[in-house]
Formats: C-alpha cells, sequence, structure tokens
C-alpha cells in the first residue's frame, strides 16, 4: 500500500520530486484499478519527460500523435470513472497537483 504521507488526501503527490515508475505503478492499481501495461508506462514517462523539460503537460494531442493513438484508444487506457484519461494520466505521472487542475485535469 502506497505510503499515505507521499500522497495528499485526493492520491496526488505531496512532492513531485519522489515520482518512480515503480510509484506510479501502485497509484494506479490502488487508485484506478489499472495495472499498466508497457505501453501505459511509455505515456506516463513521456508526459513525466515532457513536464521536466517544459514544467507543463503536453497537450492530448501531441500525446497522441507520438504514440499513433487515436482519442479512443487514449480513454480506453486510461479514462476510469469520472476521471478523463488526461487527469489520470497527469496523476500517475506525478505532475503538481496546482498544475494538472490548472490544465484542467
Amino acid at each position: 500500500m502506497t505510503d499515505t504521507k507521499i500522497l495528499d488526501e485526493e492520491g496526488f503527490l505531496n512532492d513531485s520530486a519522489l515520482w518512480t515508475e515503480e510509484l506510479s505503478m501502485m497509484m494506479a492499481k490502488e487508485q484506478f484499478d489499472i495495472s499498466l501495461t508497457d505501453l501505459q508506462m511509455q505515456v506516463i514517462c513521456f508526459i513525466r519527460e515532457y513536464y521536466l523539460k517544459w514544467e507543463t503537460l503536453p497537450m492530448v494531442k501531441t500525446i497522441r500523435n507520438h504514440f499513433k493513438l487515436d482519442a479512443d484508444q487514449l480513454d480506453e487506457m486510461f479514462k476510469r470513472g469520472k476521471s478523463t484519461a488526461r487527469g489520470v494520466m497527469c496523476k500517475l505521472a506525478g505532475l503538481p497537483k496546482m498544475l494538472c487542475i490548472a490544465s484542467g485535469c
């Protein structure tokens, strides 16, 4: 189980610098009942690397084009209940909560 001190009450990382692939996999399983595939982890790492370079998250179109996915495929991979695919990806990539909220995740 994920240490609750690492996550806030909504399941976001308190400190984005603590992100690891292993933590992302645990969050995916615990919060969204997702066992991440290699492709899903590649998408999450792409978002994380983009954030570290540009201090923002990529547009969904950028993600889709990079991985040659359509909107339905991306939704199938990440959308869960009321959580949008973009919101799930943002959270699992360990991006700051305020950035995710400001970006409409």
